[in-house]
């Protein structure tokens, strides 16, 4: 069962506004943010780590309340419970994207009503983990009546059925799938293919919607709020200071390649499906070359590394971290980290950082002197599609402000040089054309690869 969608615009009545501020990274977008509050407004800012609600609570002129688990109080049992009685009395908020990504039943409460929402850089809005196979969707979720599907949007429903009988199949039906679907963000695509997304509610709540970040034409979030008709004015600031970022870029960022890895296909899907048992072999060899060689100097922290989680960490299980950063379980290695010379088995802490290529707006790695990033950026096709196509977000404009993103978590963000290794040759034409925008000097192309 396939759904052509019609993926036209809605025609935009907003009055609420939705803004963009579009800055550099380590510009001080969040400062510019927390420095603009007034005491005369009610806000909700949402941030991508703990470490930056912390930093709003401490700095903000108004005051902030973070929800968390009150051990005393019975009628609050999550962090959840907690924020929703925050809101009902009408403070102001600061919380994590992950818990703002849970509120689609907050916001039909009308709690947010009121409320100037910021949310500090971009978050993901779309997830695809929510595959069944084609056989089992087409029996057991459509021919057996568990699900309603919209024939124009492909918007997924649980039926009564579904709702009656949760608990009874939810041994061969996926709850998390019901969850989804049962907040209204759930849509099929094709042949078991569904797409979670932020509830729209979620985007229009409020007196206003103001987002941080930078490079907002290269996200998914942009083109999200473009679907919905929110139509965002995108504030990017004075050409002037663009210029000046990418002029003080090209002078601190050292590109290098990695010669065992020239030619090699990095996207997610070959280094986890199509070509995973070669990559096992080839990329521990060059990481290890690479810290023989070019990085016997480094200490491992000071090396970010970015990988697909399965490959750095045994079946993708990353290891449990204390308050002060101790190992509470051992690491095991993952294909890429076994044999790497990176990254020692069992509870020793010196180790190349790893983090996920998502990540973004976080100051706990701007140690980092060196980076290495095994990745062919792509946006995944199906989420793509749902878009309507490259017409709508280029996949080169994703890959280079994804990367530039993951590359100021380093020292760079503080002014700092670092050295890039970079095998990608298509990562490495994006990000040389905006550092020395649209003109590479053909030397360029020789220190990389010497």
């Amino acid at each position: 069962m396939k759904h052509n969608h019609n993926f036209d615009k809605p025609k935009s009545t907003q009055v609420r506004p939705v803004v963009i501020i579009d800055r550099p990274c380590g510009t001080g977008k969040t400062t510019e943010m927390i420095a603009g509050l007034v005491e005369s407004k009610r806000y909700l800012v949402v941030t991508p780590l703990l470490s930056e609600c912390e930093r709003i609570i401490r700095d903000a002129r108004v005051a902030f309340m973070q929800p968390e688990v009150i051990q005393d109080d019975p009628e609050i049992d999550t962090k959840k419970d907690h924020l929703i009685a925050l809101l009902e009395a009408r403070h102001n908020v600061v919380t994590t994207h992950a818990m703002f990504n849970n509120l689609a039943d907050v916001e039909k409460m009308g709690l947010l009503d009121g409320y100037e929402i910021i949310i500090d850089e971009v978050m993901s809005v779309v997830d695809d983990g929510y595959r069944v196979k084609k056989k089992t969707w087409e029996q057991f979720y459509v021919n057996d009546g568990y699900v309603d599907i919209n024939p124009d949007t492909g918007l997924i429903t649980p039926t009564d059925l579904w709702v009656e009988h949760l608990e009874d199949v939810d041994d061969a039906l996926s709850t998390s799938l019901y969850h989804a679907a049962n907040a209204g963000r759930l849509y099929h695509l094709s042949d078991g293919i569904n797409l979670a997304v932020m509830p729209e509610g979620l985007l229009k709540a409020g007196n206003s919607l103001t987002v941080y970040t930078y490079k907002a034409e290269g996200s998914i979030m942009f083109a999200y709020l473009k679907r919905l008709g929110l139509d965002p004015v995108h504030d990017t600031g004075s050409p002037e200071i663009e210029q000046r970022f990418v002029r003080q870029a090209r002078e601190l960022i050292t590109v290098k390649d990695i010669r065992t890895l020239r030619g090699i296909n990095l996207s997610y899907t070959s280094q986890t499906k199509t070509n995973s048992k070669k990559l096992d072999e080839l990329v521990p060899k060059a990481l290890s070359g690479l810290r023989r060689n070019r990085m016997s100097e480094v200490w491992l922290p000071d090396i970010l590394i970015t990988t697909p989680k399965s490959k750095w960490y045994r079946k993708g299980k990353d290891p449990k971290i204390g308050e002060c950063g101790e190992l509470l379980t051992p690491f095991k290695p993952g294909p890429y980290a076994s044999g790497s010379r990176l990254s020692p088995a069992g509870h020793t802490e010196v180790r190349a950082t790893w983090v996920p290529n998502t990540t973004r707006g976080t100051n706990d790695y701007k140690h980092c002197t060196h980076a290495i990033y095994l990745y062919d950026q792509n946006i995944n096709p199906s989420i793509l599609n749902w878009f309507g196509g490259p017409k709508v977000i280029s996949n080169d404009d994703y890959a280079l402000t994804e990367l530039i993103q993951w590359l100021w978590r380093t020292q760079v963000r503080d002014g700092y040089p670092i050295t890039l290794f970079l095998p990608s040759q298509r990562m490495q034409e994006l990000l040389l054309n905006w550092l020395w925008e649209g003109q590479i000097p053909p030397n360029e192309w020789r220190k990389i690869r010497a």
